[in-house]
């Protein structure tokens, strides 16, 4: 019994609620946090299922049914009516429900740790001010990445744990993803933790030079080689990176008539200036970046296939911010804390502000919310960020993005005409044929992927929102 209150008080000092199920649903324990959260008191909780809360519409969507369906832990966003504020205020919290099963295998009871993202506000801001890390790997002491990453979601984590472990190599990397993903920012972090840290990184965008000078750029020149040719010569960027890192972003716009003499370059670790007879040795580590796939630019021979396989030695790939939406509020709240340190003023977001922000699709990725946060420190009046100053920057959403090697519409077109006609004709009202047309698509792509989440990060929705729509259409 005093073991059993001692684990009591331990759990209801905790800043997180706490709540644990029986196999049915009911509540067992609730500890002080949780109870705060709902402003309900404990003992007419404890008398509770949790499906009544479904039944009230006081909760959007009962996570507990996945976990006892699926039997793992589920994580997700959670809207909750605030019950001293009922029908007006929403409460937004992050769950992780976890299992617990008996010696037959079955879900015997959940566990769940709840977090509001107000919450989430106030503790970043806390760790920002004490400088503690936000990716919870072995980083290295002293790096820039230790003070500048965040890496909350699990895809990103991977991202940083591939990251840590080709840093111990001088292994070619290529960096995929969407403009704004922060591909230089992974680079910096490699380089940072590989032996080659005590040199700069030498970066250079090939997006960002004529190709006329790219070359002259990248292998440097003789003094006379060419018309308007400095009378020293110059060094270039190979060189530069001797001993070092070099970064080549946005590779897919390096011209093609250069890419053989890159080839040569990384393959020999020799370069020859422009002007020059002679070559010279050169010792760097290559990283590449590219907002384009490599390997369709290869088919429509936009790009050297043997460049291509000798730049992939090892892939790591970006995923754009909407698909990683448990990074969006640390970022934010990150960029909040290093802008308002920047332009002396006090900044916060409300909580309806950062529910706005997780609604916004960021087509431009990190580099978007980072200049969207800065404008908003900048041109904000008052301390707390509220809603009107989020919607009023972000302006109306663009619309969702659509992969390159989407379907080709044209050839689709008059098979889907002369099916519309018949429905037309069979009296199918417009409400029946959208709902039928969700129904496939998701049948589709619940069959295509291996669970909820994927079919939901492929759909460019919420898995919510996927559990939601499997329940109405009996999938």
């Amino acid at each position: 019994m005093e073991r059993y209150q001692f684990l009591e008080t331990v759990l209801d000092n905790m800043p997180d609620g706490v709540y644990v199920l029986d196999d049915q649903g009911n509540y067992l324990f609730v500890n002080s946090s949780y109870i705060r959260n709902l402003h309900m008191p404990k003992n007419v909780l404890l008398n509770y299922n949790v499906h009544d809360f479904v039944t009230t519409g006081q909760i959007d969507f009962c996570i507990s049914d996945v976990v006892y369906q699926e039997k793992r832990q589920v994580t997700m966003f959670q809207d909750v009516l605030d019950t001293q504020n009922f029908g007006r205020s929403k409460i937004r919290q992050m769950v992780t429900s976890t299992p617990i099963f008996d010696s037959k295998g079955n879900v015997s009871n959940i566990v769940a740790v709840v977090r509001p993202l107000n919450n989430l506000n106030d503790m970043y801001y806390q760790a920002s001010r004490n400088e503690v890390s936000t990716f919870s790997g072995a980083w290295p002491e002293n790096t820039v990445a230790q003070q500048d990453i965040v890496a909350i979601s699990e895809q990103m984590r991977k991202v940083f744990a591939t990251a840590t472990t080709v840093a111990a190599v001088d292994s070619a990397v290529l960096l995929t993803g969407e403009s704004g993903t922060g591909k230089e920012v992974v680079a910096q972090f490699i380089h940072d933790t590989s032996a080659r840290s005590k040199k700069d990184m030498t970066v250079i965008n090939c997006a960002s030079l004529p190709e006329n000078l790219l070359e002259a750029e990248l292998f440097g020149y003789e003094k006379g080689a060419f018309t308007g040719a400095l009378s020293a010569g110059k060094i270039g960027y190979f060189e530069i990176a001797d001993g070092g890192t070099l970064f080549l972003d946005e590779i897919n716009s390096l011209p093609l008539n250069l890419q053989g003499k890159v080839l040569r370059a990384i393959e020999t670790k020799t370069i020859q200036r422009i002007g020059s007879t002679t070559s010279r040795k050169v010792d760097f580590r290559l990283i590449t970046a590219t907002n384009e796939d490599l390997y369709q630019l290869v088919a429509e021979k936009r790009f050297r296939q043997d460049l291509y396989y000798r730049l992939n030695v090892i892939p790591i790939q970006l995923p754009p911010l909407r698909m990683r939406k448990e990074d969006i509020v640390p970022l934010a709240v990150h960029f909040m804390n290093y802008y308002s340190n920047k332009y002396d003023k006090v900044r916060s977001f409300s909580q309806q502000a950062f529910n706005s922000i997780l609604e916004y699709p960021w087509p431009g990725n990190v580099r978007e919310l980072k200049n969207f946060v800065e404008r908003l420190v900048v041109m904000s009046i008052g301390e707390t960020i509220e809603i009107q100053h989020v919607d009023s920057f972000l302006g109306e959403a663009p619309p969702p993005h659509f992969s390159e090697h989407a379907m080709t519409m044209q050839s689709y077109l008059p098979a889907v005409d002369a099916q519309l006609e018949q429905m037309l004709d069979a009296g199918m009202s417009l409400e029946d044929y959208v709902d039928r047309c969700e129904r496939e698509y998701l049948s589709c792509a619940l069959k295509k992927f291996p669970n909820s989440y994927k079919a939901a990060e492929a759909l460019g929705t919420s898995q919510t929102s996927i559990i939601r729509k499997k329940k109405k259409h009996e999938l």
